[in-house]
């Protein structure tokens, strides 16, 4: 919280080392970008767990749909038994009816017969066994009226929770068919593994890549939103649902109404994954064997079956060319056919208005261009290739001569970028490579310097362009350099500079393509398919971002480096002592002190019609004589000249100074003394 300057001058006790103390300034810009990264961090990891609840949240919505369809069939299978018991009772209570009848009829015979004295013993097994049976059914009865008591309590416990999961339900958006919709075009293992993205997270270190990543789950939130509102409101969704405002990038509508018509899972039918493709990538560029198929990314070492190395590849569509495979997603009402991304193709004849997977490519690039890795590693390829170029404007063709102050900068042709920032590692090792110490130090110095003269240098060009003399443009080398004597390259139109067709993209297609197509081949019809997402992707989003990117950083490293420098200058002519005479150079200006001097001053006009004035001062800073020159009149002329000499010889200074307040005018003034000097 303590100002730089007061922590380096008053607080060596508690800053005790002098290399910290040296670069406070540039450790306290550290300590605020690692906690703005910090911060971002966390929002990311927010927003990856909120994408993450929702996918869950769909996966209980359709188990919910699933238990209440179990409940249902549970609850059918206990009203049969209890049914069943039910029947069960009524036939052993009726044969229960049937022997009680039975058993009266024996019970009179049995006292006739004791009335009468006639005993038949011949009755009393038949008895016996009737007595049996009955017993046997009034046992077997109690047990029926007990199962029945407890299937009846069972059928009373599944209506029950039935009731109660229908009532949770009864509010529910999703029915088990939209949730199976819905997780087939939102396609979530095609786009996100999150616990390598958390990997990968935790190892950033620079804001801008943790924003990258931001940046991806928003896009991809975007889309499952899209997705999930369209089956809501198809399936009669709250008004709550309905009424949702929508994202205010209004430049993803075209995005979002591919994804919700469920374009995504088609796109995905033949090309790679986009974070599988920015693994590949990352793994091509950093390690010295390149990517190797057999990797697992954690939470697929348990998959059944074992990992399928196939998934690192772009699918292959067998027996279809891509008319037919879109003429019959077409047919079946999988693919649907809408309008332009552009809007640009106004010509209903235009071969991009007939193509039925042009949504499918749009979501693919789209999605492959804001994936984290492949921004990564495509936005250093691109500051190693990138160039400058700046030309005049019709006003600075007018206006730059040799002696203008933009001249030299009106002109610059593909600078790389890459001198106004520190060297990379990699070319720094390479280029330091069997050098001694004395020579790579003095590499060192001239990589700086160069960056210095660069990042000045870039500051004029603002200059320049905020007066409309120049224009500045950044861009990939031109793939047709034309410049001859009728047709010089610094009249063609901006157009030249600024169209992408122009530009060679082979530096980031080629790593692309290594990773995009399948490695195993395909027809030249898909290839060119995904060659066509490679573009898409390169063109509209990825390079107009690197662009901007570029030219912020540029200015950012610039003033930085300016500011600095003027503060170098300022401080070496605050540090300037007072002038001395030139006999008096070699002495100390301590010992041999230089004294009061008389002094004329000049006073440049800015106005031609203004007078201009030479003053002459004594050694006290008093104003002794001065002598005026007219607005028009030359100073070199034979009767001013004259004046002039005179003034001079007696005001005999020991120094004439000429104030820079007149621009133009004081630069021309001084050589003109000077050749009154020495005629």
């Amino acid at each position: 919280k303590l100002e730089p300057e007061f922590i380096r001058r008053y607080r060596a006790d508690v800053v005790t080392s002098p290399a910290v103390r040296k670069n406070i300034n540039e450790i306290m810009d550290e300590d605020t970008e690692w906690d703005n990264m910090c911060k971002t961090r966390n929002k990311v990891e927010s927003l990856m767990g909120g994408i993450q609840a929702a996918a869950a949240g769909e996966q209980a919505k359709g188990a919910e749909e699933e238990r209440i369809s179990k409940l249902t069939e549970d609850l059918r299978v206990a009203q049969e038994k209890l049914d069943e018991s039910l029947k069960e009772e009524e036939t052993i209570k009726g044969e229960l009816d049937g022997l009680g009848s039975s058993g009266n009829g024996a019970d009179k015979d049995d006292d006739d017969d004791e009335l009468f004295g006639n005993d038949d013993d011949d009755d009393d097994e038949a008895k016996q066994t009737k007595k049996k049976l009955k017993s046997s059914l009034e046992s077997r009865l109690k047990t029926v009226q007990e199962l029945q008591e407890a299937r009846a309590e069972t059928v009373a416990q599944l209506a029950t929770s039935l009731r109660v999961a229908e009532a949770a339900n009864a509010n529910s958006l999703l029915t088990q068919s939209t949730v199976i919709a819905t997780s087939k075009k939102i396609c979530q293992s095609k786009l996100l593994n999150v616990s390598d993205y958390r990997q990968y997270l935790s190892s950033l270190t620079d804001v801008r890549h943790v924003s990258d990543v931001s940046r991806y789950l928003n896009l991809i939130r975007e889309g499952n939103e899209a997705v999930r509102s369209k089956n809501a409101l198809a399936g009669g969704g709250s008004k709550e649902e309905k009424s949702k405002k929508r994202s205010r990038r209004f430049d993803r509508d075209y995005y979002r109404t591919c994804v919700s018509e469920g374009l995504r899972s088609i796109c995905y039918q033949f090309t790679v994954s986009p974070f599988r493709a920015g693994i590949m990538l990352e793994d091509n560029l950093t390690l010295a064997g390149g990517f190797s198929y057999d990797r697992i990314l954690p939470g697929e070492e348990d998959l059944e079956g074992g990992f399928d190395p196939k998934k690192w590849a772009a699918p292959v569509v067998d027996g279809a060319d891509p008319t037919t495979f879109a003429s019959d997603l077409v047919g079946s009402g999988e693919l649907v056919l809408l309008s332009s991304t552009q809007g640009s193709e106004t010509d209903p004849n235009h071969p991009e208005l007939k193509d039925p997977l042009r949504g499918c490519r749009y979501v693919a690039a789209m999605e492959l261009a804001y994936e984290p890795r492949i921004r990564r590693h495509l936005r250093s390829i691109y500051r190693a290739n990138a160039v400058m170029t700046t030309k005049p404007t019709s006003r600075g063709y007018d206006n730059i001569d040799a002696f203008h102050e933009y001249f030299g900068l009106h002109l610059i042709r593909n600078k790389p970028i890459k001198e106004h920032f520190p060297m990379d590692e990699k070319e720094s090792e390479q280029r330091k490579l069997g050098l001694s110490f004395e020579e790579r130090r003095e590499l060192d110095e001239e990589v700086k310097q160069r960056e210095k003269d660069s990042c000045l240098q870039f500051l004029n060009i603002l200059k320049a362009e905020a007066t409309g003399d120049v224009a500045s443009y950044i861009h990939l080398p031109l793939l047709e350099q034309i410049d001859t004597d009728e047709d010089p390259w610094f009249k063609h139109g901006e157009e030249r500079f600024k169209s992408r067709d122009n530009q060679d993209l082979s530096a980031l297609t080629e790593e692309l393509e290594r990773v995009y197509l399948p490695p195993d081949g395909d027809t030249d019809e898909w290839n060119e398919e995904r060659r066509k997402v490679l573009r898409l992707a390169l063109t509209t989003f990825l390079l107009p971002q690197f662009e901007a990117e570029a030219r912020r950083d540029l200015r950012e490293a610039s003033i930085k480096i300016g500011i600095k420098a003027a503060a170098e200058s300022l401080y070496g002519m605050a540090m300037e002592g007072p002038y001395r005479p030139s006999h008096l150079l070699g002495e100390n200006r301590f010992l041999v002190p230089t004294g009061d001097l008389p002094i004329v001053g000049v006073c440049c006009a800015t106005d031609s019609k203004d007078a201009t004035y030479l003053a002459g001062v004594t050694e006290r800073g008093e104003l002794k004589d001065h002598l005026a020159i007219p607005g028009g009149t030359r100073i070199d002329g034979n009767k001013m000249k004259e004046k002039v000499i005179t003034f001079l010889m007696q005001s005999r200074p020991a120094a004439v100074v000429v104030g820079t307040g007149g621009g133009v005018q004081s630069r021309l003034m001084a050589p003109k003394i000077c050749d009154i000097f020495t005629p």
